[in-house]
């Protein structure tokens, strides 16, 4: 920092860019964006093209000053007017993402190409990742793939990373658990927090490996501890159902809440359940709903179903208006239950891009217990949405009771696809 700032108190704009490389970092002195936003500025409007591209990078983030996408690109187009690799791929990510602009998957390829023509291997795993998920190009996973290894020869953990869920998911290669294992143990060498939080997953379901809970917890633990929200999820469930760790719903909570911060909607939703069941905090079904709302709000399922649930009040012809508790009240229902579910087929377009999801109908279960007027709620689409009514139009169920007699309620399900 001494000699950087001697050098920058000069106006050396080089110095400059360092010194707030420095302070964005907290490398040597005090954490300090808005510092940072200083010294980078200074560089910036001597044209260092490095600089430009930082004092983006802060404007993308609101680091030391408010987000501003439009004000980032502008100073990304005047690194990357110089070649600057980086801005090159930062302003492919604004496209892809739509931030400030329009989303623009071909734009979002054209700039992470002209990076990737200069090396930058996170760009090539971008451009990877398009053609995983085909956005703006048609759906390659072997293209994808190859771009990744790419990458992953140049010790790149994000590709290495992704490479293993290509083997795990058996997109454009075949299934290989053990295979997926290794790549995700090269990225998570590198600290990869992603990376971290698979090798969990794949321990906690005994995918590959000898199925262990407590190794989980470990490897969830390593990745949550990196911010990384899905880990902090998974590792809040594992605190809940007391698997590889003692029961503890205070720790659930916690981490649940970490998750939440990031707008984890699967956090969200468990922490509505949280509070539905009264585990380790007052019972609050206000509370609950809440929450199941605000993960229903980002396509969330599962919190959509347990929204339905929980302010549902099912009812036939009748005055039906409450569902049996465990104590049981005047005027209630027993819900139905579901007594035969065949699975449902995939669609052959889901089947060929190995799609997969949770789609939600609603439904009524007749006296007889046979389904009627099914729906969709939460579509999935690629035609599973069709299987799925399909498939529940052959379920039965026992049918709900009311002072001993069968009577009709509507109920929401879910049906899901998941490939083998």
């Amino acid at each position: 920092m001494i000699w950087f700032r001697k050098a920058a108190d000069k106006g050396n704009a080089a110095a400059q860019n360092n010194v707030g490389w420095l302070y964005e970092s907290g490398f040597g002195v005090k954490q300090d964006y808005a510092e940072a936003l200083n010294w980078f500025s200074k560089a910036a409007n001597q044209g260092d093209a490095d600089a430009q591209n930082n004092l983006g990078w802060l404007y993308r983030n609101g680091w030391g000053v408010k987000q501003d996408y439009v004000e980032a690109m502008s100073w990304y187009r005047k690194a990357a007017g110089q070649g600057n690799t980086l801005a090159e791929e930062n302003i492919g990510n604004l496209y892809e993402k739509g931030l400030g602009v329009k989303q623009d998957y071909e734009e979002a390829m054209t700039w992470y190409r002209k990076s990737s023509d200069q090396g930058n291997t996170n760009a090539q795993v971008n451009i990877g990742w398009l053609y995983q998920h085909g956005w703006g190009v048609k759906q390659d996973y072997a293209e994808a793939l190859g771009w990744y290894l790419g990458a992953a020869n140049k010790k790149n953990p994000y590709a290495e990373n992704d490479i293993g869920w290509l083997y795990e998911k058996g997109l454009g290669v075949k299934q290989d658990y053990a295979l997926a294992m290794a790549w995700y143990y090269r990225a998570a060498s590198q600290r990869h927090a992603k990376a971290l939080g698979n090798i969990g997953r794949l321990c906690e379901n005994g995918w590959g490996v000898e199925q262990d809970y407590a190794k989980a917890a470990d490897w969830y633990r390593k990745a949550a501890e990196q911010g990384d929200a899905e880990a902090e999820t998974n590792l809040g469930m594992l605190y809940l159902n007391g698997h590889g760790l003692k029961q503890d719903y205070s720790e659930a909570l916690k981490w649940f809440r970490k998750a939440e911060e990031q707008g984890n909607p699967d956090a969200q939703n468990n922490i509505g359940w949280i509070y539905q069941n009264g585990l380790g905090v007052p019972q609050d079904k206000s509370e609950a709903a809440k929450w199941y709302g605000k993960a229903a709000d980002q396509g969330n399922t599962r919190a959509l179903t347990n929204l339905i649930a929980l302010s549902q009040t099912p009812h036939a012809v009748g005055t039906i208006t409450k569902v049996c508790s465990e104590g049981k009240t005047a005027d209630c229902v027993a819900a139905p239950r579901v007594i035969f579910s065949p699975d449902p087929e995939f669609s052959k377009q889901a089947s060929e891009a190995k799609y997969e999801g949770t789609c939600v109908l609603m439904l009524m279960v007749g006296t007889d217990g046979l389904p009627q007027n099914v729906r969709v709620i939460k579509s999935l689409g690629m035609g599973l949405d069709e299987k799925a009514v399909e498939a529940v139009r052959k379920w039965k169920f026992e049918p709900a009771m009311k002072d001993g007699k069968p009577v009709a309620s509507e109920l929401a399900v879910e049906v899901n696809f998941h490939l083998k």
